[in-house]
């Protein structure tokens, strides 16, 4: 009797840890708790405000965001470049969670470029702003 007693604790215990390391490991956040930034740019003088802006509104949001900076004249951005196959004079690429194409509040922003009134040069301007990219990362704050 005792020892049938003792397995039916043992097996109770067993259960009881399962379900409590099942719990636990829930709790310490999956790789989706998390936005990841990928920021392809290139380190000249005129992205380096941008950058600097950046990298403070990024300081606001702690460890739910991961930025992973690709400076194109480095290995990180020429590898980041071939992997999704970027042509052409991009000063600056942000992607978050895998994407860089959004629709705020019915416009279409492409996080591509400088942002909007940024650049020395028109033509390497986007049609976003920091504020697009503060509203994209507050709306994917989970």
């Amino acid at each position: 009797m005792i020892q049938r007693q003792n397995k039916s604790i043992a097996a109770v215990t067993g259960v009881i840890l399962f379900v409590a390391t099942i719990f636990s490991w829930q709790g310490q956040g999956y790789a989706a708790d998390t936005i990841q930034l990928d920021i392809l740019y290139m380190n000249h003088g005129p992205m380096r405000p941008t950058v600097a802006k950046i990298k403070d509104l990024l300081a606001n949001y702690g460890d739910t965001v991961q930025a992973s900076w690709h400076d194109v004249d480095q290995k990180s951005g020429k590898t980041f470049i071939k992997k999704h196959k970027i042509l052409g004079h991009v000063p600056m690429l942000i992607m978050i969670d895998g994407e860089s194409d959004f629709s705020i509040d019915g416009r279409d922003v492409q996080l591509q470029g400088f942002p909007t009134g940024a650049s020395p040069f028109k033509r390497v301007e986007g049609n976003w702003s920091l504020d697009d990219l503060q509203l994209l990362l507050d709306k994917n704050v989970r």
